[in-house]
């Protein structure tokens, strides 16, 4: 009888209009709103992550800031003690670059070789001026490695191309790793140095 009454008054179909309202609200009101909530929190922990990453990042970069720095100076002590600071050495050096980009050498590394007998043999103390010239002594010889990656032809005209540098140089040894076209090179040579004058 009661469900007459509803049925009667028109009260369930009321209601059931009330309730179909409700849900089309929330679905057209306050969905859209909700989604646009749910981004802002998923760019919010990107960004936080983002920015955890960053941080960790300076960290590792200050970390090695401290470590790194002394072991550059202590190669770039050890270049000095071998290599004569003069500035046919900064010529030397500036032309042999110039000579790898030439010729299109890549991944370009150079390094001094220290010799056997310098390994051996404690420095000698310099002589005085004039007894250079007088006792016939040797220009210092200093022994350069280079590696790349090139080409056969590029490595072919970098090697043609040394014996034409305004510098006595003499091709030590080569040796060559990999296939034709994505070869290893290493280069040994030695430059004769008039000293710091």
């Amino acid at each position: 009888m009661r469900l007459d009454i509803w049925k009667k008054e028109g009260i369930l179909p009321v209601l059931l209009a009330l309730a179909a309202l409700a849900a089309a609200s929330y679905y057209f009101l306050f969905a859209p709103e909700i989604r646009a909530i749910r981004g802002i929190k998923e760019e919010i922990a990107r960004k936080d992550r983002d920015l955890a990453e960053a941080m960790a990042l300076r960290a590792a970069v200050e970390g090695s800031r401290s470590g790194g720095g002394q072991r550059w100076d202590v190669r770039l002590r050890s270049w000095e003690e071998r290599v004569p600071v003069s500035p046919d050495t900064d010529r030397l050096l500036s032309e042999i670059g110039g000579q790898a980009v030439r010729h299109r050498l890549k991944s370009f590394g150079l390094t001094v070789v220290q010799s056997t007998a310098e390994k051996a043999q404690p420095p000698a103390p310099p002589p005085a001026e004039g007894a250079a010239a007088e006792s016939g002594m040797r220009l210092p010889e200093v022994r350069y490695r280079m590696t790349f990656r090139s080409t056969y032809l590029d490595l072919a005209e970098f090697l043609d191309d040394i014996p034409r540098m305004r510098r006595l140089l003499s091709v030590r040894s080569v040796s060559v790793q990999g296939e034709r076209d994505s070869m290893v090179s290493t280069v040994e040579i030695s430059a004769w140095h008039r000293g710091t004058e």
